[in-house]
């Protein structure tokens, strides 16, 4: 027991690190994980899970105070950046923690009803799969309501889908290599342009713990909750359709809703990837991948790794609120503007690194697309067309499959 804490402790230490660090996923270090293996198979698995939990967790602060999204908090950015302007950016980090942990907390209460309906429910949501997608998709499209902001929104939901598709699901890189240049420029680089040629600055920030209503999180931290099992176990659907749906679901408009379901969703849906080992036997996520790599998930694994991912969430709790509050505390002091700058030379470099000459590309073109909805006064969201531009069922694994 004594072994399978000290790994759970490691994972959740290189979970801060993969949080911290844009550009870094839990996807780039798994396949060390693998190649360094122990004997321990069960100690390697409760790393893996530990990682990916803390790192859901973590990265919130990245995208709060640098507008630098990864993989699941690419549509908090706006949101969480609109906040920090107002000076509230340590209550951003804080809805988003407590979305983090109400949702992996409901995730393992519901747990066990829930099995029961996983196997079935697959068999039959599978095949029409395409059809839950464009209802996804028209309802977003919808939301704008004027007929003016549906054809833009319609306009650049395919031209999303069409950048996600050229650079995902074609020989122009490797899936996984895309998904940096891509995410960062539709909603961080198109987020941090404005701010450095406006010449934008920091207000102060605010450290006082304001009230989180649970009458106004209570539903969307449901519904969010909700909609990361069906993620975590249905393929196509990544958290950023299953936000969509949690947000239709509650009626929930306000920034604070939407910061508290975008990041339930995530949790519930890195811890289900898991439950899908063991439910269905397939794996969800890169790390659910890896996890099945290195042992058979039964019953009493399962119990295991679910033990594993609450102890890890409540420390990353506890961590997300100290460093969120550290670099809040510390924003005021860095000229914001030259912060800007900074934070896109890093992920110009990260992308050069990770991509390569191609995948400056990318990143420019997909800056350009990003900076459309603002422009033309839609959504952000529907840029999220990236992620269905390569919408194949049969993906496992990957990154790319869980956008």
């Amino acid at each position: 027991m004594l072994e399978l804490i000290a790994y759970t402790m490691a994972g959740v230490g290189l979970g801060v690190v993969t949080g911290l660090i844009p550009g870094l996923h839990v996807n780039n270090l798994t396949p060390i994980m693998l190649v360094i293996a122990a004997s321990s198979s069960l100690g390697l698995a409760a790393l893996i899970v530990a990682m990916s939990i803390t790192n859901v967790f973590i990265s919130y602060i990245p995208s709060t105070f640098l507008g630098a999204p990864e993989e699941g908090t690419e549509l908090s950015v706006l949101p969480a950046h609109r906040l920090l302007l107002e000076g509230r950016g340590y209550h951003a980090v804080r809805l988003t923690i407590w979305g983090c942990l109400g949702g992996l907390m409901l995730s393992a209460l519901v747990l066990l009803p829930f099995l029961f309906v996983i196997t079935p429910a697959y068999e039959i949501i599978s095949p029409h799969m395409h059809w839950l997608l464009i209802f996804v998709v028209v309802v977003m499209i919808l939301l704008e309501r004027s007929k003016e902001k549906i054809l833009w929104a319609t306009f650049i939901f395919f031209l999303s889908g069409l950048l996600g598709l050229l650079t995902l699901d074609s020989n122009l890189m490797a899936g996984d290599a895309g998904l940096m240049p891509l995410l960062s420029g539709l909603f961080g680089v198109s987020v941090l342009l404005p701010s450095i040629t406006s010449g934008a600055s920091l207000p102060e920030q605010n450290l006082e713990e304001e009230p989180l209503e649970a009458r106004k999180t209570l539903k969307p931290l449901c519904a969010g909750t909700t909609a990361g099992a069906v993620t975590g176990i249905i393929p196509g659907i990544g958290p950023s359709q299953g936000t969509v749906l949690a947000q239709v679901a509650t009626k929930s408009s306000g920034t604070e809703e939407f910061l508290t379901a975008v990041s339930s969703v995530n949790t519930s849906k890195a811890l289900f990837s898991f439950v899908a080992l063991y439910a269905i036997g397939r794996a969800r996520s890169g790390a659910a991948v890896a996890v099945q790599q290195v042992m058979d998930v039964g019953a009493t694994e399962l119990l295991l790794l679910i033990g594993v991912a609450l102890l890890a969430g409540g420390i990353s709790t506890i961590l997300g609120l100290k460093l969120g509050k550290f670099a809040a505390r510390h924003m005021e002091r860095v000229p914001y503007r030259a912060l800007c700058v900074a934070v896109l030379g890093l992920i110009v470099v990260m992308t050069f690194f990770y991509s390569g000459p191609v995948g400056l590309l990318i990143l420019a073109t997909s800056t350009a697309a990003g900076i459309l909805p603002a422009t033309v006064g839609v959504k952000r969201t529907h840029a999220m067309g990236v992620s269905l531009g390569m919408y194949n069922t049969d993906c496992e694994g990957s990154a790319v499959c869980n956008i």
